[in-house]
């Protein structure tokens, strides 16, 4: 780890997270690539957080926020003294591969006009079940920002680096956001420039109870929140003719994910009624589909 003229900046952010923490920070420690800087923003953890980091990890830069603000105002203060020409993130409960940041760094700055690298991860769930996921852009979209309005196949920000400059350019995290801040951010960036997967698992992302994305009332809200944010903005101008189509797909996808995964019926109903009302012509289409291939 180099302080003085760092090449990537990572950014922990972390809140009463004490009991994975260790995982996520000596994953970065054992990186094959050196020359960054790491910071944690302590997010005004209850559990003692802060006095951990200082008796095991002198050496790490450590905000610690007065009060609770968030994963993406955590993000934003870790930003705000960043000083690497790139900006790597990772959650407190994941963990990078060793060699992580070798590998992302010679994807993205194989051309200066990429502003953002993702790579494949591994998700280890609730259920103690364990699924690969390779987080490849799928080409029935025109572009990757079409996708990401319809699919999350970026699974967590702890598989992303920003190039700095582009990052400056954009407002960095939208702190309104409980769920979702990071996938807001990412297609702001999308319209900036050039996006590149890493077709390699370098990353493993762990699901807990704690998890904000348990709270489904909470998630759907704020998916549509997203949405309103993204196209009120002016880089959305050229996906204005997608957006209606985007949120009754994103609707369909929670129906989706509501029925089969968390066996919420009747928040999945409430969705698949929201996406047939706000696109009938779409959600015909797509049960069409569905029915020839029977």
């Amino acid at each position: 780890m180099q302080l003085n003229n760092p090449h990537i900046s990572v950014i922990i952010p972390t809140y009463n997270r004490i009991q994975y923490l260790q995982r996520a920070i000596n994953s970065v420690i054992n990186q094959t690539y050196t020359n960054y800087e790491l910071i944690v923003v302590d997010d005004a953890s209850t559990d003692g957080t802060v006095n951990f980091i200082k008796e095991n990890y002198s050496h790490i830069q450590c905000i610690s926020l007065s009060k609770n603000r968030g994963a993406g105002a955590a993000r934003n203060e870790g930003i705000n003294i960043a000083i690497g020409n790139f900006i790597a993130f990772l959650d407190s409960d994941d963990e990078w591969a060793p060699n992580y940041l070798e590998t992302q760094l010679q994807y993205i700055e194989s051309s200066p006009n990429i502003v953002l690298s993702f790579c494949s991860c591994i998700h280890h769930k609730k259920d103690g079940s364990i699924k690969k996921f390779s987080c490849k852009p799928w080409l029935a979209y025109p572009d990757l920002t079409y996708h990401l309005l319809s699919e999350n196949f970026i699974l967590t920000a702890s598989i992303v680096i920003v190039r700095s400059k582009a990052l400056n350019n954009v407002s960095h995290f939208n702190e309104s956001l409980k769920i979702g801040e990071d996938k807001e951010l990412f297609l702001r960036l999308f319209c900036l420039g050039e996006v590149v997967h890493v077709p390699h698992y370098l990353v493993t992302k762990y699901s807990h109870s704690s998890n904000l994305t348990g709270d489904y009332k909470l998630w759907v809200k704020e998916t549509f929140k997203l949405l309103d944010i993204f196209f009120s903005n002016d880089l959305s101008k050229p996906y204005k003719n997608f957006e209606i189509e985007a949120r009754s797909h994103n609707a369909m996808r929670l129906a989706r994910i509501m029925w089969h995964e968390k066996k919420q019926t009747l928040l999945a109903l409430q969705m698949f009624m929201k996406a047939f009302f706000i696109s009938p012509n779409y959600i015909s289409q797509h049960i069409w589909k569905k029915l020839r291939k029977i």
